[in-house]
């Protein structure tokens, strides 16, 4: 059936991240009017990242789809963070490897995360594993890690993801507990993300 041939067609369907990237890809997309709903799953990562291009997108004030190296403190501290002058230079220098002094979303992103996985306290800690309870159990599953690196564009093997969570769960029950991530977390001298 080709879509130029319905006229009115309703109706609800289910659709995956890929299968929405190529309707998108689709010559008769344009035509097509639909509205695209998330599943209560993917809801979460969804509005984090849709936070985070909100505001990046705020700062690309040329639209060239780049920011300013210096116009990261912006966002930083709306997030609520305070680096110091050096700790902000070291963000940006850990994703700016070309050292151009202007970061794309990919950057900003990975920059972001990285600060909010780096934290101390136990209310930022919190924070970051309510990032990877996206199906708000209380646990980390080997499921919520894949969908959220997938989201992040960091694409880990299966295996990776399965050491990860090995390596973490010392209860042996293939989740991993919020005691368990506090512990992993507090234990980690240098956090260093893909």
């Amino acid at each position: 059936m080709d879509l130029t041939d319905l006229e009115d067609l309703s109706g609800t369907a289910q659709f995956s991240e890929k299968e929405i990237e190529d309707l998108q890809k689709s010559p008769t997309f344009n035509q097509l009017q639909a509205k695209l709903t998330l599943t209560s799953e993917q809801v979460p990562c969804q509005q984090l990242e849709n936070d985070l291009r909100e505001a990046f997108n705020l700062l690309d004030y040329t639209g060239e789809g780049k920011i300013k190296a210096e116009d990261f403190r912006v966002a930083i501290k709306a997030l609520g963070y305070e680096p110091t002058k050096e700790e902000l230079q070291q963000m940006v220098q850990g994703v700016d490897k070309g050292d151009t002094g202007k970061l794309s979303f990919e950057n900003f992103e990975t920059a972001i995360m990285r600060k909010i996985m780096s934290q101390d306290s136990d209310g930022d800690i919190m924070k970051s594993f309510r990032l990877f309870d996206i199906d708000d159990s209380g646990l980390i599953s080997f499921e919520n890690v894949k969908e959220v690196t997938q989201i992040l564009g960091t694409y880990l093997t299966d295996e990776e993801i399965e050491e990860m969570i090995d390596d973490a769960d010392k209860d042996y029950d293939g989740f991993i507990s919020v005691s368990e991530f506090m512990r992993m977390i507090k234990n980690c001298v240098n956090i260093v993300t893909p």
